[in-house]
């Protein structure tokens, strides 16, 4: 016969205490005070009866108890009315109520009070629920199965989801999982005891790969009845057993003849360690034909299944669960361990998600173990055994000058810290790309390929520095002798624009930079680069000549079917009459745009019919004029129009210039037809006001009416003029 017994098997944490408790009392009373126990402290009738034979009383409700007696509360918990009525018969309480059940009793009393229905997975009638219920007795609704569940009307909003501590985990999970319409998400409290559900698990693992299977506690007990049904469902051979009584009749079976049988045992939480010994013992000896040793060897196994968890040890465990703050991990002690959710962040190669549902077994460190009001604390780290690890990991790719793929977890001043399973590697904002990072928060999250430049176990602390640009200047030169190998003018190019400059962009073509003049970026005329693209553009190049020895390229970007002027002399032949818009002006013409990107120019001298200066005598930006073409050329990109071809737009004098001009005209024809001799200052202090010289020269037609005025003067008339 080979047993394997259940690692959880036996009391769990709340009996344990109670029952401690109880002989504790016992041994510490007055002399002459009564020690109550409010029920059967525990579902076992061997540790009941053991109090009961050292001196405790068994009370099977409140007016069973004498005035002034010492009373002690089960690990089941009690409704708050039945403490006030104990309290008013002057008795001392001990409350023995397991932390995980008081829990459960505040969040009902804090959720009833916001006026909430509260509905509770268990069994009706058992004495953890009628404790849960007293404390909200109008809002709770208690629940057996999925079936009761679904036949619940509930306000999502406000109504909670809770579990009796003992109840089936398999059958909770189904509920909880049908009950997000029924109930918000954030209402639903994981209320099943981790020691019950460890055990509930187990036992279903262990029934699937034994031949016949012994659980060992009382049909009274809810725990142990429920693991009897998981294990009969996985094996057909499974046998209740309250003690050695009962193991020996079971054992009669003549399942138990066969030879290498295997037998799992198991037992609930109201199954003291004594009984749970002394039916292995039993099954022990009754086999005289099978293999002592290996007999042997598995009875010390089930002592060795209770482990004493020691400070600063490495140890094995399966990942159960998780929530907001950890993940939780059976370390096969009484109470399951946990580790803070965030050190699972730090491994990216971890799918928590899948572990908790293959219950994975992982290495962890215990950080403390220590007892508390709420069982026993088992504080453990997967980041510390994974530091060990992958600083191995770290100092190989240090040695060898291997890339490592790191995940970046936080900015500090002048660079960013980056994190390969619980190591710290610092990369300063300079080797994080080929040129200096101004953003670092945008690196925040990712996760980046570097090569470790430096390792230091040395010091105190572990320093570890890395760079993501030696890695890629590495890459870039293996890349850069495949171009330079392959490259031919008109070869084209998908890459990345590293920089800007005043005269252009400076494109990655793959290792290789190759320069973009800002005249080749686009057709149109552009200030500066950056108009165009933007540094980490992809774009499409080509290559316009290259310079191996000296290492240069020189790229295009724009294209030739793109340019305005293609086939410009077919869309404007000479002769054709044009419509634009006047766009710039210079001292010799104006520029003409006649479609975008797409001008002409108008020599000064063929806008008006007059000699203008400038063009702008006549002209404004923005003015739409029509002309005809002069002159066009596709391969000087040039056309040449004539305004005063098609409309010479001549200049206007304003009113007051004309006014002038007419009033002088008369008085200059006036001064010739009365002869009137305008006199002459002869003093050589005189001075002539300049006001007074005319500005305006004499018309043609001036001239010619003073020339006919004399004409018709008689001889002696135009003597004496002559004279004078």
């Amino acid at each position: 016969m080979i047993i394997k017994v259940a690692k959880n098997a036996g009391f769990c944490f709340g009996v344990d205490q109670a029952v401690k408790t109880a002989y504790a009392v016992l041994s510490n009373s007055e002399p002459g005070t009564k020690v109550y126990m409010l029920g059967a402290i525990t579902h076992n009738e061997f540790v009941v009866n053991d109090l009961i034979e050292s001196g405790m009383h068994l009370a099977n409700s409140v007016d069973e108890i004498d005035q002034g007696s010492t009373v002690i509360i089960r690990a089941h918990g009690v409704t708050p009315q039945i403490k006030d009525a104990i309290e008013a018969n002057h008795c001392k309480i001990v409350d023995c109520t397991c932390p995980f059940v008081k829990k459960i009793h505040k969040i009902v009393k804090q959720e009833s009070q916001k006026g909430k229905r509260i509905i509770i997975t268990g069994k009706n009638g058992h004495p953890e629920v009628e404790g849960i219920r007293g404390e909200a007795e109008d809002y709770v609704t208690v629940v057996e199965s999925q079936e009761d569940f679904d036949l619940l009307e509930t306000d999502p909003e406000n109504t909670i989801l809770i579990s009796q501590t003992t109840f089936s985990s398999s059958e909770y999970k189904k509920i909880r999982q049908n009950a997000k319409n029924k109930i918000a998400n954030e209402q639903f409290f994981d209320t099943i005891c981790s020691t019950t559900e460890n055990r509930q698990r187990e036992a279903s693992d262990l029934a699937a790969s034994s031949d016949c299977m012994i659980i060992i506690g009382s049909e009274k007990s809810s725990n142990t009845m429920k693991l009897y049904d998981i294990c009969n469902s996985r094996c057909a051979n499974t046998f209740l057993v309250g003690g050695v009584h009962d193991i020996i009749k079971v054992l009669e079976n003549p399942v138990f003849s066969t030879p290498n049988i295997v037998v799992g045992v198991t037992a609930g939480a109201s199954t003291p360690d004594c009984i749970i010994r002394e039916v292995i013992q039993t099954m022990s000896e009754d086999q005289a034909t099978a293999n002592q040793e290996q007999t042997d060897i598995n009875f010390g196994d089930y002592i060795d299944n209770i482990p004493q968890l020691r400070k600063n040890a490495t140890v094995r465990g399966a990942i159960t669960s998780a929530d907001n703050e950890f993940v939780y991990v059976d370390v096969h002690d009484k109470s399951e361990g946990r580790i803070p959710r965030h050190e699972f962040a730090n491994d990216p190669d971890f799918d928590l998600d899948v572990a908790i549902e293959a219950h994975t077994e992982i290495e962890v460190f215990v950080r403390s173990v220590r007892n508390s009001d709420m069982g026993k604390e088992i504080l453990l780290s997967k980041a510390h055994v994974d530091f060990g690890k992958y600083k191995a990991q770290v100092e190989e790719a240090f040695e060898n000058a291997t890339p490592v793929t790191v995940k970046i977890t936080n900015v500090v001043k002048d660079g960013v810290i980056a994190n390969l399973g619980g190591v710290d590697i610092y990369i300063h904002r300079t080797q994080l790309d080929l040129t200096t990072v101004n953003d670092l928060d945008q690196y925040k999250g990712k996760s980046i390929e570097i090569l470790v430049t430096q390792f230091d176990p040395d010091k105190r602390r572990l320093r570890v520095s890395g760079s993501r640009r030696a890695l890629l200047n590495s890459q870039r030169k293996e890349k850069a002798d495949e171009v330079w190998s392959a490259i031919e003018v008109g070869a084209e190019y998908q890459g990345v624009v590293r920089s800007l400059t005043d005269f252009g962009a400076f494109v990655d073509i793959g290792g290789v930079d190759g320069l973009v003049h800002v005249s080749e970026l686009s057709w149109k005329r552009i200030r500066h680069p950056s108009e165009i693209v933007s540094v980490g553009d992809n774009i499409s190049v080509y290559v316009k000549d290259f310079d191996s020895e000296k290492k240069r390229i020189s790229l295009g970007y724009k294209r030739s079917e793109d340019d305005p002027y293609h086939n410009v002399e077919e869309r404007f032949p000479i002769g054709s009459i044009v419509h634009g818009k006047v766009v710039r002006m210079f001292q010799f013409g104006a520029f003409v745009e006649l479609e975008p990107g797409v001008d002409a120019l108008c020599h000064v001298s063929q806008i008006s019919d007059v000699r203008l200066n400038r063009p702008e005598d006549v002209l404004t930006e923005g003015m739409e004029v029509i002309a005809r073409v002069l002159d066009v050329s596709n391969e000087t990109r040039r056309i040449s129009i004539s305004i005063k071809d098609v409309e010479a737009i001549n200049p206007v004098k304003s009113d007051d210039e004309a006014f002038d001009k007419a009033e002088k005209e008369e008085q200059v024809v006036a001064s010739v037809e009365d002869n009137v001799e305008v006199p002459m200052e002869t003093d050589s202090d005189a001075v002539v006001s300049t006001d007074e010289i005319p500005t305006e020269e004499v018309s043609l037609e001036d001239a010619q009416t003073e020339e006919a005025s004399t004409d018709e003067m008689p001889a002696e008339a135009t003597e004496e003029v002559v004279e004078k």
